[in-house]
């Protein structure tokens, strides 16, 4: 796939420092709200009661609309979650193709006890805490959140690393908690398009 347009950002492992600009939090929150058209990759750990799954995740979004996939860690699809303005399309590793409306909710019927706030985390996985309650770190960039997901579950978020792309701080390292879920998040490169 080619992208116009498109910038990219690789971060370091050992880079570990502090990232910060000379942004107050309500002018780096307006570039995060703004920022609506991006490409993530990285990693994503769901640990569940007694299981953990691994995966590669890909993740486009286009305004409203997103393509998510899971892989291994040689390429095979896991999960592939779409939406669209015809609602939300998912197609497993056996390429069954589930739609409907809401993808919590397919997710939920696919995998009982999964339960994904992708809804919230279009914005959470940007560091912007949409609709949750908030603390800052030094660098005024959110360290931890509290929101709910849109099925009113609530999420506690901590972000342990970040990284600067282009003037705007987005996250590296994200930790999801709810209940007896934790979904950690490690975030390889950013890519923003236009």
């Amino acid at each position: 796939m080619t992208l116009s347009g498109c910038s990219q950002f690789n971060a370091s492992d050992s880079d570990q420092t502090p990232v910060s600009t000379n942004l107050t939090w309500q002018q780096q929150q307006q570039k995060l709200q703004q920022l609506d058209h991006w490409i993530l990759t990285g990693k994503l750990a769901i640990f569940l009661e007694n299981e953990r799954q691994t995966a590669n995740i890909y993740w486009q979004q286009q305004g409203d609309n997103y393509s998510i996939q899971l892989t291994t860690f040689i390429g095979t699809r896991i999960l592939q979650v779409t939406k669209n303005e015809q609602g939300v399309e998912i197609i497993n590793n056996d390429d069954e193709v589930f739609t409907g409306q809401d993808a919590n909710t397919l997710i939920k019927q696919l995998s009982p006890g999964l339960d994904l706030p992708i809804a919230a985390l279009q914005q959470w996985i940007k560091g912007n805490p949409a609709n949750a309650s908030y603390q800052l770190n030094d660098q005024q960039q959110v360290s931890e959140l509290l929101g709910l997901d849109e099925s009113q579950n609530m999420w506690a978020v901590s972000f342990q690393q970040y990284q600067l792309f282009s003037g705007t701080v987005l996250p590296k390292k994200v930790d999801l908690k709810r209940n007896d879920i934790r979904v950690k998040i490690a975030i390889n490169q950013w890519q923003v398009t236009n």
